[in-house]
């Protein structure tokens, strides 16, 4: 009895220890090598981080001050900007991947990628007639956006576990919107004309993220999420109506990415 007890201890205690030894360890000379290259694509959402001025609400603007002074709307003394909002929506990223190791624990990654989304604008606007009546209206401004990116980040590995590692990452990401200029048609009181939230072409961003690295006996796969926080001012004043309440915009985002490498 004593002898069976003590069998089936040694047991218990040597099959766990042969079970770990019989993990693979794929791509166990990965972290040694001096530079990796792969590509990513991502599932990301665009937004704006808006700050008005100060009781915009209550500032009237004329009706005839128009981008050039070129435009007016029959029949109104002036308009007020009652309110605004920004909506993001889903867009989708690909770039590929360079990767410098600069450490045991640490690489330094250059992500060139392109960008595409759109972001939604929506104003309330009170337009008060010569007669004195007042008018609500809703105007809904999209703003297709393109981004030429190039990410710049060190990356913090932990120590692999089998084949599955963590890690965090930050840096900057100069950035170029080439949908920035294009122009759109408004509607108001019957009169339509050109008119654009125009923003500025450049960025600079802060980022953020962090991540899984997965090991396989191809080749490693990342899941990560980030959040870019854009530096400069980005607004132009083209727009009058539009830009009127707006005294600082900036841009901000938030990724899920697959990488592979």
């Amino acid at each position: 009895m004593k002898l069976s007890t003590i069998v089936l201890l040694l047991t218990l205690w040597v099959a766990p220890a042969q079970a770990q030894r019989r993990v693979v360890h794929y791509l166990p000379k990965y972290e040694q090598e001096p530079y990796h290259f792969g590509f990513l694509i991502a599932y990301n959402q665009m937004m704006y981080s808006i700050k008005t001025t100060e009781n915009y609400q209550n500032k009237p603007q004329p009706a005839d001050s128009w981008p050039n002074g070129q435009y007016s709307v029959p029949n109104t003394e002036c308009i007020y900007v009652h309110n605004i909002e920004t909506e993001q929506t889903p867009g989708f990223t690909v770039g590929i991947i360079g990767s410098k190791r600069l450490g045991r624990y640490f690489d330094l990654r250059f992500i060139p990628s392109l960008s595409f989304s759109e972001r939604r604008m929506h104003y309330r606007l009170a337009i008060k007639g010569k007669d004195g009546t007042m008018d609500m209206k809703d105007i809904t401004k999209s703003i297709g956006t393109t981004f030429v990116e190039f990410p710049l980040n060190i990356k913090y590995r932990s120590k692999r576990y089998n084949n599955i590692g963590a890690y965090v990452f930050g840096g900057i990401n100069p950035k170029l919107d080439l949908a920035s200029q294009k122009d759109n048609k408004d509607n108001i009181n019957g009169v339509e004309f050109i008119n654009n939230l125009v923003t500025k072409r450049f960025d600079f961003a802060g980022e953020l993220g962090a991540g899984f690295d997965i090991y396989n006996q191809w080749f490693k796969m990342g899941i990560e999420v980030k959040m870019s926080y854009g530096i400069l001012d980005i607004v132009k004043n083209e727009a009058f109506i539009y830009t009127a309440p707006i005294d600082k915009l900036r841009n901000k985002l938030f990724q899920v990415s697959l990488i592979f490498e």
